[in-house]
């Protein structure tokens, strides 16, 4: 009987994420087709319209992770979730182990712009969600400075994945340098974020039907607010700046990783 109870629950989860998966491309989809358009025909300046998109986003981002802990696909935990008030004109970091960190950041940050991958800027099904938000294609390193620039001179939060994608399990954080050289070059404030997954699902390079044995349970853990300046030396050479936060970054990530893991 418990082995059946475990087959019936396992051929549960691996449909309800199957509709997951297609509520939420479909759905940016048609999002970008017939909603955000009508918000940004509505009256006001380029602000007030990307404005009235994020917050249809974080509502649905919102809706989504409570739609996939009441299907029973994972639990969220947040701790020290208050310190997220206070990150307006912040980079705002965290690691990255699953694809569904960045819904549950998004659904949480109050005023918040995100650095995305070029192929999801290009993508047929949810390319219109990122661009209709404002937010900030990582493609053109001159334009993504500016768009970080402008985004903290406005108080947004700027959510980066030092990573660039989903860690590999097994392998290690790889911080790359792009947070940093943003950092270095604005002068912003750094927030940091720690993500735990347990057991890992959705991670890199494996299919979505691949889940995990029981529902996953992701702590997202806020941590503190850093000063760059204040934890480097040579600050003016933003080049080698940029090389030692990347590195202080890292080391920092790696050690409460141990502590919150």
């Amino acid at each position: 009987m418990s082995y059946l109870r475990y087959s019936a629950d396992r051929i549960w989860r691996i449909l309800a994420t199957g509709f997951c998966f297609a509520f939420f491309f479909v759905g940016g989809f048609l999002q970008t087709l017939l909603l955000f358009p009508l918000l940004r025909a509505l009256p006001g300046d380029e602000a007030t319209k990307t404005g009235r998109v994020r917050t249809l986003q974080k509502r649905n981002f919102r809706f989504f992770v409570a739609m996939m802990e009441t299907l029973g696909l994972i639990r969220v935990r947040l701790h020290n979730l208050e310190l997220l008030q206070r990150s307006g004109g912040c980079i705002v970091i965290a690691n990255h182990p699953t694809l569904i960190d960045v819904v549950i950041l998004l659904a949480y940050l109050p005023s918040a712009n995100c650095v995305v991958k070029g192929e999801l800027w290009r993508s047929r099904f949810i390319g219109g969600v990122m661009r209709g938000a404002g937010f900030i294609s990582n493609e053109n390193g001159s334009e993504l400075l500016a768009g970080c620039r402008q985004a903290l001179d406005h108080d947004e939060a700027i959510l980066i994945f030092p990573e660039g994608s989903r860690t590999v399990p097994g392998e290690g954080l790889a911080f790359k340098r792009g947070m940093a050289q943003v950092a270095v070059r604005t002068g912003a404030p750094v927030l940091t974020v720690f993500i735990t997954c347990d057991p890992i699902t959705l991670i890199k390079g494996e299919p979505w039907y691949r889940i995990p044995p029981r529902r996953a349970e992701i702590n997202v853990h806020v941590g503190e607010i850093l000063q760059p300046v204040e934890l480097i030396e040579a600050y003016d050479d933003k080049p080698a700046a940029a090389r030692q936060l990347t590195r202080y970054l890292q080391n920092y990530f790696e050690q409460g990783l141990k502590l919150y893991g």
